[in-house]
């Protein structure tokens, strides 16, 4: 009885530790889904698209990915950390990560019903799709 004793007694740091770790795992788990949730879109990209389309669409998820960075920071360094207006409450970045999901989400689909599309036209509509992105979150963002 005693060594079960000294077994548990010896077993409580291991807990305690055990504890810090799931707790550290659980805020940098909640840090990643808050500040890079939109990378899901670089892994979700080549799955959703056809063979000779992989590579732009995962390009293209990437380039939203960092251009919606580097929005968000040239905004808070101008000091423009909720809007011009104030009107949304929501933090710059969710706001980015949903006009971004918005885009993204269409670009996956379009890739989808477009199979026999031939490379330059595809990436002619990957750049406007793109542009049309960047122009539509620098006006949510700025509101």
């Amino acid at each position: 009885m005693q060594n079960l004793r000294c077994f548990l007694s010896r077993d409580a740091p291991i807990k305690s530790i055990m504890n810090e770790f799931w707790n550290d795992a659980n805020y940098y788990g909640v840090v990643f889904l808050h500040q890079w949730l939109d990378v899901v879109w670089v892994m979700i990209a080549p799955l959703i698209v056809h063979r000779g389309q992989r590579l732009k669409a995962m390009i293209f998820a990437l380039l939203c990915v960092i251009v919606l960075r580097l929005q968000v920071e040239s905004l808070e360094q101008v000091g423009v950390r909720h809007g011009l207006s104030g009107l949304f409450h929501w933090p710059l970045l969710t706001r980015g990560f949903v006009v971004y999901g918005i885009f993204n989400l269409v670009y996956l689909i379009l890739s989808r019903f477009s199979p026999a599309t031939r490379g330059p036209i595809y990436l002619a509509a990957t750049l406007s799709i793109f542009f049309m992105a960047f122009m539509a979150s620098t006006i949510v963002l700025l509101i």
